[in-house]
């Protein structure tokens, strides 16, 4: 009995062990469990069953990390154990393709084709895999091309009339050169559509890519990898519904007024804006790499990378709610066209309510509006963003099988960005085609606009040591100093020029220029000096430089032949960088001046630095058929960068800024069970207990939780293999969790709804509650073909999958997460 009752407990089949997967986490081939960090892997055999196409199809399955990616395209950002990415500032992480590090952050969530491996680090890893690596690192590896012929087509049908398709093709093209040609493709109508328009265009998407690999091995020890590529995307933009946090608007006792005090888990979704949003893609990227092995062992290996994309959306405004285009023939009539054949009594229509004088910005007649409205009072808004980013990189490596093992490099990265953000009327016509709107929307239309080019170039160098102390303990020491030079200067033309407007009025009919009075004004609030009302004839060009020394060091010790212990500490860091000229004058004559709930941050948001620690095990148990991982952390984080909307008259503006103090501490523990040959369970816990220490922005935020974080993260995999003959029969069951969430640093606070003294908002009802997602797969495959069935959210859970506050609007954007899809994949291999 007691032989019974111990098999019960232990992982029983000797043969179904666990593979081994080497990494190159510390820059260097080694196996996953000597490394002394936390990372999660997936395999090819992983990829392969888990269907990965895209970064949310393995982040889900990452304890400690989030993801949102709610606005645009590829405008995604992670939450790494609490560190979060900021929109319009630096990634968090480092993204290492095949080596080489991407800068751009549209370069992460898009289609992957022939992923060998993928590798996610958490922790600083800046002295390692480079610049701004504060919150960790994704490592991704791809399949070389072959001297062999060989290829895959790939298709997939799923609801919502959404296809997929992938083609590649490897082979030699001489005895020394191979290569490789891929193309994508991917379109849907998306879950959700518009009533107004009665169209799908809320959360539609196409996008294709095309793309080609060299490699060249002229000898047996020098290799050249060189790869292009190029995409194009079309997509809807701004899938958000208004969600209001105003309690003393239920008083009306009106339809439609409990929605102005509503939990946003509650919300009921009508998407019903008059514009058809349209955010447009468009990149190209080259890189080249060598890789020479050294007489005496080392290896040199250099790299080359350029990137050029251009990125503009054009949406719905948020105006209407203010009242800024209320007195617009344009906005009365459309108002009067509406009623009474449309007023659905919920934000995203049109909600008939008294409009007392304390109700900011009331439209004509009786109504107040929301954003995103069927009426033309929300105007349009507008985005283009411009990249082109060169950089290049030098890394000397020791051999590996030697005691001390050491590398050093050095790195150097020029961007050039342009950046608009503007407002613009809708004058009730067909809304403007893409060819009306140039670099920059220097219209009749146009409103207010910021638009900057922003330059920066890095200079940074590095390098490592690592040494054996004992067979059993290694000492590693990393360091790395990066020094960025950034420089901003104005694009939108000078008012001495004659580029006024009459609808944003910032000096009440008092500015002057030059001595002489001056009617309207600037496109830019920029050009005004808020002290005396006069107006700059230019906004004068900005300067900064940021640099640090980043600090690492491990210990790691062999504890058994299966048991890795190992500490770590690191500093991480993030260069800070400049506003949109404008913007911080805009916030404080609209928030502050005339509201003061929140203090204008500068034109400059600060580097942030950070100190992490690190205590951790890996251990291989029973035979490696289970292996367990787990790790304690602290970090303290100065000046976090953090993203946030400023929404008032002048529509949205896109900010970045900083919250003085944080810390974050937390656990996190994985396994693995390879329970039979054919079965295998994967798990994964992550918590994270994020505070604000201090917040200059917003005072009294001081103690809420770190935004963007939730409070943990769990997931679950069940994988099963069976062979049959020459078949082979293969299901996946996936689960993962995430817990309650807030996306911003206000949340269980009570602020005035500033904008010229409103109503105060109680924004507890902001926090995202917890929710998990199911996946499947089920199919059969040989070496040749497989066919796959799948379902997303198979039990079609409903979920926020984010919340943009904008407290001084009292309120927020909430965006509704993917409900069930169920498809069919077919592929065939060659």
């Amino acid at each position: 009995m007691a032989s019974s009752s111990g098999a019960l407990l232990l992982p029983a089949a000797a043969h179904a062990q666990l593979e081994e997967i080497v990494v190159t986490a510390r820059a260097r081939t080694e196996s996953l469990q000597d490394v002394p960090s936390t990372v999660t892997a997936f395999s090819t055999g992983q990829i392969e069953d888990m269907g990965i196409e895209r970064a949310e199809d393995f982040i889900s399955q990452t304890p400690g990390v989030s993801m949102v990616n709610s606005v645009e395209i590829g405008d995604s950002s992670l939450s790494i154990r609490g560190m979060n990415g900021a929109r319009d500032a630096e990634t968090n992480f480092a993204l290492i393709i095949d080596g080489i590090l991407h800068v751009n952050t549209y370069a992460f969530n898009r289609e992957y084709a022939d992923l060998e491996q993928i590798e996610i680090l958490k922790g600083p890893q800046g002295a390692l895999y480079g610049r701004s690596a504060a919150a960790g690192a994704v490592i991704m590896s791809t399949k070389r091309p072959s001297q062999e012929v060989e290829g895959k087509v790939r298709v997939s049908f799923a609801e919502d009339n959404t296809y997929t398709g992938l083609a590649t093709v490897s082979g030699p093209l001489s005895d020394t050169v191979a290569g490789r040609l891929q193309a994508d493709f991917r379109s849907s109508d998306g879950f959700y559509s518009n009533s107004f328009l009665n169209d799908d265009v809320v959360d539609a998407a196409e996008n294709y890519a095309v793309a080609g690999r060299l490699v060249f091995d002229p000898s047996d020890t020098l290799s050249f990898d060189t790869k292009l590529r190029y995409s194009k995307a079309e997509a809807s933009a701004i899938a958000f519904n208004a969600g209001f946090a105003i309690p003393s608007f239920q008083a009306f006792g009106t339809p439609g007024s409990e929605a102005f005090y509503q939990d946003v888990n509650d919300h009921d979704f009508v998407f019903a804006g008059n514009v058809e949003p349209i955010s447009e893609q468009e990149v190209i990227e080259f890189s080249i790499k060598m890789d020479k092995q050294l007489d005496w062992g080392g290896t040199l290996t250099a790299w080359g990378a350029y990137s050029d994309s251009e990125d503009t959306f054009i949406a719905d405004g948020t105006s209407g709610a203010f009242g800024f285009y209320a007195g617009t023939d344009s906005c009365i009539n459309s108002l009067a066209n509406l009623a009474p054949s449309y007023t659905p009594a919920v934000p995203g229509g049109v909600t008939p309510l008294p409009a007392p004088t304390f109700i900011f910005g009331s439209g004509p007649g009786e109504s107040v509006l929301p954003p995103y409205s069927p009426t033309t009072c929300d105007g349009y808004q507008w985005q283009e963003r411009i990249q082109e980013d060169f950089s290049f990189q030098v890394q000397l490596t020791s051999a590996e099988d030697q005691q001390l093992r050491w590398q050093a490099g050095a790195y150097y990265l020029n961007i050039e960005r342009r950046q608009a953000v503007a407002q613009a009327r809708d004058p009730g016509a067909e809304w403007p085609a893409r060819s009306q709107l140039p670099e920059a929307i220097f219209t009749p239309l146009t409103d207010a606009i910021v638009d900057d080019t922003f330059d920066t170039e890095v200079f940074a160098v590095f390098g490592s040591v690592s040494y054996d102390i004992t067979d059993r303990l290694e000492l590693s020491l990393a360091a790395r100093y990066d020094r960025e030079e950034r420089e901003v200067s104005n694009n939108v033309p000078s008012p001495a020029d004659g580029n006024l407007t009459s609808f944003i009025d910032f000096c009440g009919g008092n500015c002057t220029l030059n001595g002489e009075p001056l009617a309207g004004s600037p496109l830019n609030p920029g050009f005004v000096n808020f002290d005396d009302f006069t107006v700059s004839p230019t906004l004068p060009d900005r300067s900064e430089t940021f640099d640090q020394v980043q600090p690492k060091i491990s210990l790691r010790w062999d504890a058994t032949d299966a048991t890795t212990i190992y500490g770590s500490w690191g500093v991480g860091f993030k260069a800070g960088g400049f506003l949109n000229q404008g913007s911080t004058e805009t916030i404080q004559f609209y928030l502050v001046d005339n509201g003061g709930a929140v203090n204008a941050p500068p034109g400059l948001f600060r580097e942030e630095t950070s100190s992490a620690f690190e205590v951790g095990f890996r251990s291989d148990l029973f035979d490696n058929t289970l292996r367990l991982n787990g790790a304690v952390f602290y970090t303290e984080v100065d000046d976090m960068q953090f993203f946030e909307f400023f929404v008032g008259p002048f529509g949205l503006l896109r900010t970045a800024s900083n919250i003085d103090e944080v810390t974050l501490q937390g656990f996190e523990l994985s396994a693995a069970w390879a329970m039979t040959d054919n079965l295998r369970l994967d798990l994964g816990y992550s918590m994270v207990d994020g505070e604000i220490d201090e917040n200059a922005l917003r005072p009294y935020t001081k103690g809420n939780e770190v935004p963007n974080n939730p409070e943990f993260t769990a997931n679950a995999a069940l994988q099963y293999n069976q062979p049959i003959g020459e078949f082979e029969l293969f299901g996946r069951l996936e689960y993962s969790y995430q817990g309650d969430t807030y996306y911003h640093t206000v949340q269980d606070d009570i602020v005035p709804a500033t904008l010229f003294g409103g109503p105060p908002a109680n924004y507890d009802v902001t926090r995202v509650d917890g929710y998990g997602l199911t996946n499947l797969r089920l199919g059969v495959r040989t070496n040749q073909w497989s066919v796959t069935a799948f379902a997303s959210n198979l039990f079609e859970e409903e979920f926020i999958r984010e919340v943009i506050l904008a407290p001084e609007f009292g309120g927020g954007f909430i965006s509704p997460g993917t409900l069930r899809r169920v498809g069919v994949e077919l592929q065939y291999n060659f």
